[in-house]
């Protein structure tokens, strides 16, 4: 599935917007304190971001355990072979990069102050 990926990027970009907006809503930069309603919101964030991964992952778990038992005997043009096993696994193997990925920014926005006004 591409559901990692696309909330991954989706965690990157709208926590680097909404933390850009609220640290510099003008001219000069805005100081905003740990447990305001920014990070709030950044955790929200990473946390749909974190389910999403682990759904992703799921799905692709169910179908490669579905499709890995498939070694009927096929007609020798068929070009399908193992396709659907290599792409279960691929989404699988994706959906666990990605929720790293998301795991450790996760991390950063609860540990790294976001403005530092």
């Amino acid at each position: 599935t591409i559901a990692a990926p696309i909330f991954w990027t989706g965690q990157v970009l709208l926590s680097y917007a909404i933390t850009a907006y609220a640290c510099y809503p003008g001219d000069h930069p805005v100081h905003v304190r740990f447990g305001d309603t920014l990070s709030g919101v950044v955790l929200a964030f990473d946390i749909v971001a974190l389910i999403a991964c682990g759904a992703g992952g799921l799905v692709s778990w169910q179908s490669w355990r579905k499709v890995r038992q498939d070694r009927a005997p096929r007609h020798t043009l068929h070009t399908g072979e193992g396709r659907d096993r290599f792409l279960a696994m691929w989404g699988l193997l994706s959906s666990l990069w990605f929720f790293f990925a998301v795991l450790f920014n996760t991390i950063a926005s609860l540990l790294v102050t976001p403005c530092l006004g």
